[in-house]
């Protein structure tokens, strides 16, 4: 008898646990009854509510910071030094199409070749270029093509480094891809200097040499033959393309 009294006990005390609350209390003890009576608007009109989120917006750009500047993810991957750096760099390479490419020197004449201005004045001596070796035309198309690129990429990242942007992420992402973009000219001047190791045959090279006083020039045109005639321009338009390309992979 009593264990069934102690069941029975036990299941008025479940149905009365399981029995739903009052709604009324319910949202009283939540907190839903603190407001017994409907609010009214916390701003007299629309333009007073429009007034303080403008205050809102102008206290917000003025006094907070993301959280992300703080980390090394936000920290600023450009700075004032690497302006200055890629500033200069850049104007080298618009400055190296002006400057002397290539210089031949001889007992009776003297040319010099200046960047990608001055493929208009070769062709006056294709034909003779190519009466040796039509192989040559390669130390004639393949400097001033990679003379016009330095000279676009020269414009082009002085654009990218001074024109404004919507955000500092979007800045650095197209500053990057301009930057990355001169390793090309870079490849093809490492393409170039494997190909001079190997070298052009030069028929006559000897005796041009010995007869009309041409300096540097041999029986093969090698990467040696290129370097000691290559002027200023050739090296500062190099320089210029590895500052600028280097700098992408930190941004």
């Amino acid at each position: 008898m009593a264990k069934e009294k102690t069941r029975k006990k036990s299941a008025n005390e479940n149905n009365e646990v399981l029995k739903p609350l009052d709604e009324d209390l319910r949202f009283k003890y939540i907190g839903f009854g603190v407001y017994s009576k409907p609010r009214k608007d916390f701003f007299k009109s629309p333009e007073e509510k429009q007034k303080y989120q403008q205050r809102v917006k102008e206290f917000y750009k003025s006094h907070y910071t993301p959280f992300k500047e703080f980390t090394e993810v936000g920290r600023n991957l450009f700075s004032t030094a690497d302006r200055i750096v890629l500033t200069i760099s850049s104007l080298l390479l618009i400055i190296s199409a002006f400057l002397p490419w290539m210089s031949f020197k001889s007992s009776w004449v003297s040319l010099s070749f200046t960047g990608w201005i001055s493929f208009f004045k070769v062709t006056e001596y294709l034909d003779v270029i190519r009466l040796f070796n039509p192989n040559l035309l390669l130390y004639v198309y393949f400097p001033a093509a990679l003379s016009l690129l330095a000279f676009l990429f020269g414009i082009l990242t002085l654009i990218m480094i001074y024109l404004p942007a919507k955000n500092k992420e979007s800045y650095q992402a197209r500053l990057k891809r301009i930057l990355g973009l001169q390793w090309y000219p870079l490849a093809g001047w490492l393409a170039f200097f494997i190909i001079s190791i190997v070298g052009i045959s030069l028929p006559f090279g000897d005796w041009m040499a010995e007869s009309y006083g041409v300096k540097a020039v041999g029986d093969t045109i090698t990467i040696v033959t290129f370097a000691s005639l290559s002027g200023v321009g050739v090296w500062l338009s190099i320089a210029g393309l590895v500052l600028n390309a280097a700098k992408a992979n930190d941004l």
